[in-house]
């Protein structure tokens, strides 16, 4: 069985949607049978020695290329392979069951085509969004989450960024704004005091301000300060 002409269609669309938080697109997909192949494109960039850019915007396009499966009707099963011949070979999803989407999942796929949202909203009512095991989409207050994973590898990257994307789909589907924060997390000693100052339990990958003017390429100075509220 193969994708139909319209499920491919709309799974291309779905990951060319997905924010790009590096410097170029670092992604390539190929679609066999009923499986979807996402593959890393690397860019050296010195403002992301260790790639954890392009890992976050290669989960924000899985995340896309979940919810078109799901959308299409089909049970998405996410691999992520650990084949040393193939390093660039980010995830599979492979459609292998019927299964209809719930309503959450379809708000979220709609929520591709919204504009950002434009209202103030509570960091607390996105948690829900996240469906990505090992990780964790943690208030730390009204306005900041902080995605968390378990641990702090090419794979806890890849669903970190897949797990703020599905955050930011949820608050645009309800009219929330909020404004992703990635590069903050090159800096290791303020990783170090974030994980510290606010006891998390992993690795944070990533902010998601909730309700908040764009932060300028800002962010954070301290880890327990955030950018300015309007």
């Amino acid at each position: 069985m193969r994708w139909s002409a319209a499920e491919a269609a709309e799974i291309v669309e779905a990951a060319r949607r997905a924010p790009v938080h590096s410097a170029g697109k670092p992604w390539v997909l190929e679609l066999h049978n009923r499986s979807v192949y996402l593959y890393e494109v690397a860019h050296r960039s010195s403002h992301d020695p260790l790639g954890m850019d392009r890992l976050l915007t290669c989960g924000a396009a899985l995340e896309h290329i979940v919810l078109a499966v799901r959308a299409a009707g089909w049970h998405a099963k996410v691999v992520f392979p650990a084949d040393h011949a193939t390093p660039d070979l980010i995830a599979i999803v492979r459609a292998d069951r019927r299964q209809p989407p719930d309503e959450q999942e379809l708000a979220q796929h709609r929520a591709m085509l919204l504009p950002d949202g434009t209202a103030d909203g509570a960091a607390k009512f996105l948690v829900s969004a996240n469906h990505w095991a090992g990780t964790e989409l943690h208030p730390v207050d009204d306005g900041t989450l902080v995605v968390v994973t378990v641990g702090d590898g090419r794979p806890d990257h890849v669903r970190g960024g897949a797990a703020l994307q599905a955050a930011l789909l949820a608050a645009r589907s309800a009219g929330v704004r909020v404004r992703p924060v990635v590069h903050l997390m090159h800096r290791q000693q303020w990783r170090a005091g974030l994980i510290e100052h606010h006891e998390l339990a992993g690795y944070p990958q990533a902010l998601l301000l909730v309700g908040t003017k764009d932060p300028d390429g800002a962010g954070p100075t301290t880890a327990s300060a955030v950018a300015p509220r309007s």
